[in-house]
């Protein structure tokens, strides 16, 4: 997903998103372009399929992960802070917003709606969507940040649970020398 001002872009197969809020109408507006002419690879999508989850978790997951970070800016105007805390807690009512006001179905919005109010949240890890986001989540912050090493290993050892999660962790931080 890609953020300018209260824009994001979406990607769920085989389209491609743009939703923007109309603040003069107060609604979600959204319209799509081809997903050939938008590509990521996102690790969500890849651990999801790996890990063999059915459609409609998937579906949710992928909705997740493109608008996990949607407390951001309100967090920000509201406390000067996107401390994950502040993410999870400004992050599910406008999730849910503009899900609804793009359609989603209840309970897609709710479970999105959830993991999004939890997604800093690593104890407790209820479902296969919830687990992979984390994953998935981690491993961008591990390259963004540039975190170390040990610091990586540590953490993938506590947190991930996926065989696929574990495996591009160690692609990405510990590629073993071609033989």
């Amino acid at each position: 997903m890609i953020q300018t001002t209260s824009a994001y872009w979406l990607t769920i197969e085989p389209r491609i998103f743009f939703a923007q809020y109309d603040n003069r109408q107060k609604r979600w507006t959204m319209s799509n372009i081809s997903f050939t002419q938008f590509k990521h690879d996102y690790n969500y999508k890849l651990i999801g399929e790996e890990e063999g989850l059915d459609e409609r978790t998937l579906f949710i997951l992928e909705a997740s992960a493109l608008v996990h970070d949607i407390g951001i800016r309100p967090a920000m105007e509201k406390y000067g802070s996107c401390a994950g805390h502040l993410q999870e807690q400004e992050g599910p009512s406008e999730a849910k917003r503009m899900l609804q006001e793009l359609g989603f179905e209840y309970d897609v919005t709710e479970r999105v709606a959830y993991l999004v109010g939890h997604h800093h949240t690593y104890t407790n890890i209820e479902g296969m969507d919830y687990q992979i986001l984390v994953e998935a989540d981690f491993l961008v912050n591990y390259y963004e940040d540039g975190l170390d090493k040990e610091t990586v290993k540590k953490s993938v050892k506590k947190i991930f649970r996926t065989e696929t999660g574990k495996k591009i962790a160690e692609d990405m931080f510990f590629p073993r020398p071609a033989q």
